[in-house]
């Protein structure tokens, strides 16, 4: 036990190391740096780290030549890539392009918080308070959300850990070997508390790739054209080939030779590590619109059909025995890099799904993993009250819930004793206290809800 404690803390160390030195890395998405969303986060600071702290609260998604873009790659798109830009009004949703019109200010965001711009029935401060976004018709409160657990990087170097040496090959670009380390996904699956019934998993990142695995497959399987990487495996142990121009090798086990088996048992695995190196946080490079890095999680499929490496489809052809096969197995394709949410499948009947092009990348840049769909998850107690400033209950008063990446998850009202109470899984939340005619201090509380429980007071003040 001590040597896994010490383990965690070392890789935690080593993950909040590369963080500190880097920390233009968690400015991409939710542009930190723009007057605009520090002008939104002072007239509403609960919404900072939510969902809503975001590029995609004033910029919408698109398609370009039958493509569909988030927000963040439309704007790239249609505006930073055009010489000379084109316009930007053409990225903004109706929130947006109604915060330009008044005047890109404080100001201006209080001035249209009685509009409902968006057109769902809800004027915009009610939608904020509910963490939805206003300029997204098909996103408003009351929505009944998908049972779901955001992780922190913390808890998820808490769960039991696993490496592998493992092959992955590319039809497109450079095969390579790497060993990588993460947790095994049937154990993340298992804490996340994933039904009996659930038939797979959809893995998903925010620049819009996503890949489905079903939880079980037959196996062996010999089909190179319909290989399915499933949940549950087994995986065939692959073989080490060393010494080819065309492989990448950034890391050499010594004790392999050319042709070796290699030893490590293989499963479906959600990397955080790379030859013991965290992964290189994701994000768009916007000169080329693709995806540069590929952390802080990867999910690894390790082959089904187990083979040699072979040259990119691109590649010269030698007839050497190393040319591109199509009938090998590729798996590389269909590893998810910068993954930011596992969707357990199939959805609940009468539940909603969640954007991950939209908001997505404030998961990734926060090293948080959404798990959600058929998943029943252990839940824990929050209590609270509501008093005047003489202490006296309040009763009537709306806490709402929200899961920091995601938004409004549920609620209750203050009893006749200025009481509320909620079981919720475990993640980031915000409660937001509400009541006409009165003000709250604190305004909201952020807060990881664990093991142990949540307590937290609000006090009501009458307001003129």
């Amino acid at each position: 036990m001590k040597k896994v404690l010490f383990l965690s803390v070392l890789v935690l160390a080593v993950f909040y190391a590369v963080s500190a030195s880097t920390p233009a890395l968690a400015a991409y998405s939710s542009h930190q740096n723009d007057q605009d969303i520090n002008n939104f986060l002072a007239v509403y600071p609960f919404a900072g780290s939510t969902k809503l702290d975001d590029c995609s609260l004033c910029h919408q998604g698109g398609n370009i030549s039958g493509k569909s873009y988030g927000s963040c790659d439309y704007c790239h798109q249609t505006f930073k890539l055009q010489e000379p830009h084109g316009d930007i009004l053409l990225t903004l949703n109706p929130y947006g392009l109604a915060y330009n019109k008044t005047g890109r200010s404080q100001q201006a965001i209080i001035n249209i918080e009685g509009a409902d711009l968006d057109g769902d029935g809800y004027v915009n401060a009610v939608e904020i308070n509910a963490l939805a976004f206003p300029g997204d018709k098909s996103d408003y409160p009351g929505l009944i959300a998908a049972p779901a657990i955001v992780m922190n990087q913390e808890r998820i170097l808490q769960l039991p850990d696993y490496s592998e040496f493992v092959f992955l090959n590319a039809s497109k670009d450079t095969d390579w070997y790497a060993r990588y380390s993460g947790v095994k996904i049937i154990d993340l699956l298992r804490y996340a508390g994933a039904r009996r019934d659930a038939t797979g998993i959809t893995v998903f990142a925010p620049d819009g790739f996503f890949k489905y695995f079903p939880m079980d497959a037959p196996d062996p399987q010999t089909d190179p054209s319909n290989i399915q990487y499933d949940v549950m495996g087994p995986y065939p142990y692959g073989t080490y080939y060393r010494g080819l121009d065309f492989v990448s090798y950034s890391f050499v086990p010594g004790h392999l030779v050319n042709g070796n088996q290699i030893p490590d048992k293989l499963y479906m695995l959600l990397a955080y590590l790379r030859d013991g190196d965290p992964l290189v946080t994701g994000k768009i490079n916007p000169a080329t619109l693709s995806l540069d890095g590929e952390g802080p999680y990867r999910l690894i499929p390790p082959q089904k059909i187990a083979g040699s490496p072979d040259r990119s489809k691109n590649g010269p052809y030698l007839k050497d025995g190393w040319d591109y096969d199509p009938n090998k197995d590729h798996n590389a394709g269909s590893s998810v890099r910068s993954v930011a949410a596992i969707r357990v499948e199939p959805l609940p009947q009468g539940t909603t799904d969640f954007q991950w092009t939209e908001g997505g990348w404030n998961l990734v840049d926060n090293a948080r993993l959404v798990i959600y769909g058929a998943i029943n998850p252990r839940t824990y107690w929050v209590r609270g009250n509501v008093a005047d400033c003489k202490g006296k209950p309040v009763r009537d008063v709306q806490i709402s819930f929200g899961l920091i990446s995601l938004g409004q998850v549920g609620g209750d009202i203050s009893s006749s004793m200025g009481t509320f109470k909620k079981d919720l899984p475990e993640g980031e939340y915000i409660a937001i206290p509400s009541k006409q005619g009165y003000a709250f201090e604190p305004e909201s509380i952020k807060f990881h809800l664990s093991q142990m429980g949540y307590r937290m007071e609000f006090t009501a003040y009458p307001v003129p």
